[in-house]
């Protein structure tokens, strides 16, 4: 089953009247990573992003200025992600901030029930817990090193990874029926290849220019 991996930079928390600056998705085929991506800028349509929203994820007016907007691009954002689930970190907020779009433009909106939202999922596997992207990776030994600031791209890469982790993980129980019909259950680790990822030379040249905008950065493409 196709599952789409979705988040999103937004200029504010407020879905009626900020906008989508950023968003990236990763294609799953029966929860596995298929190495398809799909990674945007937007303009802010007149937004000012504050300077908190700018300490938060490192992105400008400036530097966003030369981008279309979300609303302009919507067509290529649906074609992307077609009819397929979406896997969403705090889904009611993404989801609401997609559809608002949506609904200026007149498009169908995306409905809740057909998204996996993995911050419930994780309530409910650690109750009382805290239960962000970093407190989940942390608890799963998922190296934080590469999130520097909150990139829609890094953050899907890292909700991969414990989403994997929310549904088995690399040790998962395997059933097997024997002749006289009796269930035995046995579990064994999974072997699995460390997953490399390499930015496009595109993403490395826009990911260079916003550094350039971002007074005194402390990460850049070596």
């Amino acid at each position: 089953m196709r599952k789409i991996i979705l988040d999103t930079e937004t200029t504010g928390l407020d879905y009626g009247k900020d906008r989508i600056i950023e968003i990236a998705c990763l294609e799953l085929l029966d929860d596995s990573y298929t190495g398809k991506k799909y990674h945007r800028y937007y303009n802010p349509d007149d937004i000012i992003i504050s300077e908190q929203a700018e300490e938060i994820h490192g992105l400008n007016n400036k530097f966003l200025e030369k981008y279309k907007t979300f609303d302009e691009s919507l067509d290529e954002f649906i074609e992307f992600v077609g009819g397929s689930p979406l896997v969403i970190h705090n889904a009611q907020f993404d989801i609401s901030m997609i559809n608002s779009a949506l609904e200026r433009k007149n498009k169908s909106k995306i409905l809740r029930e057909t998204s996996i939202c993995t911050l419930e999922m994780a309530k409910k596997k650690f109750p009382g817990s805290k239960n962000n992207l970093n407190a989940l990776c942390r608890r799963f030994n998922i190296s934080l090193e590469s999130r520097e600031k909150h990139g829609a791209l890094t953050d899907c890469f890292l909700l991969l990874r414990v989403f994997t982790e929310l549904i088995g993980g690399r040790q998962k129980e395997l059933h097997f029926i024997t002749s006289q019909n009796k269930k035995v259950e046995k579990s064994r680790k999974m072997v699995r290849t460390p997953l490399l990822v390499f930015p496009s030379k595109e993403e490395e040249e826009m990911h260079a220019e916003m550094l350039t905008h971002i007074s005194k950065p402390i990460w850049k493409i070596q």
